[in-house]
């Protein structure tokens, strides 16, 4: 192919239809418009291009933004969800072992007082005193009963 496109339209035509053309020709003319009109229609079809190219990117960018602030806040409501429940779960736990142990040291207390055990103490101190009177009178009349 030549540098200039009609000279080789001219050869394509004459070469297939076995017409030969000479620049002058009229029918030329409408492949020159036929060019010009293609070279309009291709940049006009490259700015709309570009034009729509450029509109995708700016709602890509939107989108994108949008997206992201939402799933922070999904992420935000998320988390102060799981804190929330995660406080009353341990209240609630730490209220139930609280009245566990209440409970257990009050059993423990109602079943047996200090009072109550120094009463013992001090029964059980007075029949071993008792037990122990006995057991030296039972030797002394032994004694006196073996002594010659």
């Amino acid at each position: 192919m030549g540098d200039d496109p009609t000279d080789d339209l001219l050869k394509e035509i004459a070469s297939k239809h076995g017409v030969a053309l000479d620049r002058e020709d009229p029918i030329l003319m409408v492949q020159t418009m036929h060019a010009r009109l293609l070279a309009d229609s291709r940049s006009a079809q490259q700015a709309m291009l570009e034009d729509y190219r450029k509109t995708l990117e700016t709602l890509l960018e939107r989108w994108s933004a949008e997206t992201t602030a939402k799933a922070e806040r999904i992420v935000t409501a998320s988390l102060t969800a799981s804190t929330e429940t995660m406080k009353a779960q341990m209240a609630t736990t730490t209220t139930d072992l609280a009245r566990t142990i209440r409970k257990e040291v009050t059993d423990l207390l109602e079943i047996e007082t200090t009072e109550t055990r120094m009463r013992r103490a001090t029964t059980v101190g007075y029949l071993n005193l008792l037990a122990a009177v006995v057991t030296f009178l039972s030797a002394v009349v032994v004694y006196w009963t073996l002594r010659p």
